[in-house]
């Protein structure tokens, strides 16, 4: 069974008087375990089909599928229930409090979508375990580097061992050192079996992924497979 399934999804906006078409019958399936970058410029659609795959925005039309549920008969509460559980977001500007520890920041998702969790600490110690951080738990954000910023925004995202790993620009702001250790650390849970997404407009970031799916005007120009 796929993971995410699609099928004709299209995304409009109003902007003053025209009909600004951002989706345009967008159909695609993503298999667990899978890496895929999703590539292409500003305004190709690639960002508008990442907040619709993380259940951030809906689609104006079309059908979307995940682990096997319809999205559109989901409703508001298990949408949030799905993006703090099922789902880990990986973001350009890291998106860390800046008050909290790197444990504390790693467990947001742990406090908003799970109950019943006696030993979090331990959660946070395994994602961190994972991305090489354990060093740095005690850490505040402003006391890392931009390459363990955003290892720690990888290690919150893992937290809840969600199905999909959505990360929309996850190098931007990163050095071309940083950039390669971030996408080979894809690369490894890739291997293991998370399901990863990345949104980029690099095609060095791009060449990481095992599939490579190209945008442009809001449609799917390419989905390719590559030998990496």
């Amino acid at each position: 069974m796929s993971l995410v399934k699609s099928e004709n999804l299209t995304k409009t906006y109003r902007m003053g008087d025209e009909t600004v078409r951002a989706l345009d019958g967008v159909s695609l399936r993503i298999d667990p375990g899978e890496f895929v970058a999703i590539l292409g410029p500003s305004g190709s659609g690639k960002s508008t089909l990442m907040h619709i795959l993380g259940f951030m925005d809906s689609p104006s039309a079309g059908r979307l599928r995940f682990e096997g549920g319809e999205v559109s008969q989901i409703g508001r509460a298990r949408r949030s229930w799905y993006r703090a559980n099922r789902i880990g977001f990986v973001f350009q500007a890291f998106n860390l409090l800046p008050r909290l520890s790197v444990t504390d920041n790693v467990l947001l998702p742990v406090v908003y979508g799970r109950s019943g969790i006696r030993d979090r600490k331990s959660l946070a110690r395994v994602a961190l375990e994972r991305v090489g951080m354990t060093h740095r738990a005690r850490h505040l954000p402003n006391q890392l580097s931009g390459g363990e910023r955003q290892r720690a925004a990888i290690a919150r995202a893992l937290v809840n061992s969600p199905a999909l790993v959505l990360a929309d620009e996850p190098t931007g702001n990163l050095d071309s050192q940083n950039v390669d250790r971030i996408m080979a650390l894809f690369g490894e849970l890739a291997a293991e079996g998370h399901t990863i997404v990345v949104v980029t407009h690099d095609e060095h970031v791009a060449g990481f992924a095992r599939r490579r799916i190209r945008m442009h005007d809001g449609r799917i120009t390419e989905d390719s497979s590559m030998d990496v």
